[in-house]
């Protein structure tokens, strides 16, 4: 009984991270991700006195 349980346990992981990937709101989440990332990436530069601007 464990052992079924733990395998649709892991059925429905690997389905939910599938429909992540294909679903549109992954792709905002992509691009608030490379937003914020570029954001500390300035951040960084400023501090070390290389401003890219």
């Amino acid at each position: 009984m464990k052992v079924m349980i733990g395998s649709i346990l892991i059925i429905f992981l690997f389905l939910f991270g599938l429909w992540l990937m294909l679903s549109p709101s992954f792709e905002k989440i992509g691009e608030k991700s490379v937003k914020v990332k570029n954001i500390l990436k300035d951040e960084e530069e400023k501090k070390n006195g290389n401003p890219s601007n």
